[in-house]
């Protein structure tokens, strides 16, 4: 991948397709379980990684802008692909605002590999860093609005777009709080430690008790492990060292992660993406960049920013397949339909989304190659 360009995330999902079922077939059973169970571990280090860039100082130094960019780039994806479902494949409502919720996800792994792998520093990279890791509950709300609107629609109950939006809400104060609550703990903890295999191991252990919890109440993860990061780097003094040891572990992982995560895709569901599946990845790219760029021109961002935040969004994988699959638990009658399509659309969006963002790195001047 390095000698052709691309980035080395790519290469570990050609890996993972070769490896797996459309080529070599080399991945049994047992090994796709033992996938599900990496997948976790691994988001839950990205998730610590992207909330230890939420300190009050980044924060003060990219300002409220930033908030502006995230809800108009998830929002606007969310919004242009809703309207493209309903307008040019004449979808159901319903199903076309559940597409629309999946569209504002963005893939925080490949993100952090591509920026990790190019050595990236400066406001762009704090910027597409803090961007992917608020976007998330932005996409958790809308899919929890969705759902719920899509089973009113089904069982023709009059359930509250109120009530639904509240549990929304109280799913992400909750996960929000649990990780607060061991960051806290955390932080209480580190000054009694002394030798960094210790710091490594209670700081792994809290990571993924916390994970596990957030699993078991049906909490997001994600948000845990975000809230958890987030603390320790504000109120930790040995924060830098804490951090340095999770990045020593989380590549390896990361490998494993991108590689399972090929090798759990089948080339034969591209033959399923169909017109909806183009229309939905060539419109999500476009809410990205669109939503992007005007979120950063009202925010008055740096002109890199402006020019290139959106192509750095284009990766989607975890979250949305996520999403994709509880849908199809969940609905039968409609993820039958949705998950094939944004399984299809992961693929391609893999593929193309780390390189444009290693673009978008080298041309906003941050990338240190």
């Amino acid at each position: 991948m390095n000698k052709i360009k691309l980035p080395a995330v790519t290469g570990y999902l050609i890996a993972g397709i070769i490896l797996g079922p459309s080529i070599l077939n080399l991945m049994t059973p047992e090994m796709s379980e033992a996938a599900i169970w990496l997948s976790h571990i691994a988001l839950s280090l990205i998730a610590f990684n992207i909330g230890s860039q939420f300190t009050i100082r980044t924060l003060k130094s990219l300002g409220s802008g930033i908030l502006w960019i995230t809800f108009l780039e998830a929002t606007g994806a969310s919004l242009i692909v809703t309207l493209s479902m309903i307008f040019l494949l004449g979808q159901p409502l319903h199903i076309a605002f559940m597409f629309g919720a999946i569209a504002a996800a963005t893939a925080p792994a490949a993100t952090i590999m591509v920026v990790r792998e190019t050595k990236a520093k400066g406001k762009f990279t704090d910027a597409l860093l803090a961007v992917v890791a608020i976007d998330d509950p932005f996409c958790v709300i809308l899919f929890a609005l969705a759902t719920g609107f899509a089973s009113m629609t089904i069982s023709a109950k009059d359930i509250s777009p109120a009530i639904v939006l509240l549990d929304s809400l109280l799913g992400v104060i909750y996960a929000l709080g649990l990780g607060a609550l061991f960051g806290f703990i955390l932080v209480k903890v580190i000054p009694k430690i002394k030798t960094p295999a210790e710091l490594q191991t209670f700081t792994l252990g809290f990571i993924l008790l916390g994970a596990g919890l957030a699993l078991h109440w049906n909490l997001s993860p994600l948000l845990v492990n975000m809230a958890l990061g987030s603390l320790v780097a504000n109120l930790s003094r040995r924060a830098d060292s804490v951090l340095d040891q999770i990045k020593a572990l989380d590549t390896p992982l990361y490998v494993l992660f991108f590689t399972l995560s090929g090798a759990s895709l089948h080339l034969s569901a591209l033959q399923n993406i169909g017109f909806i599946g183009v229309v939905y990845v060539v419109t999500r790219v476009i809410g990205k960049i669109l939503g992007a760029t005007a979120g950063a021109y009202i925010s008055n961002a740096d002109s890199t920013i402006k020019k290139y935040l959106g192509l750095g969004l284009v990766p989607q994988a975890g979250v949305a397949l996520g999403l994709a699959l509880i849908a199809k638990q969940t609905m039968p009658e409609i993820g039958n339909f949705i998950h094939p399509v944004i399984v299809s659309a992961t693929v391609i969006y893999e593929l193309i989304g780390p390189p444009l963002a290693k673009f978008a790195l080298i041309k906003s001047g941050d990338a240190k190659i």
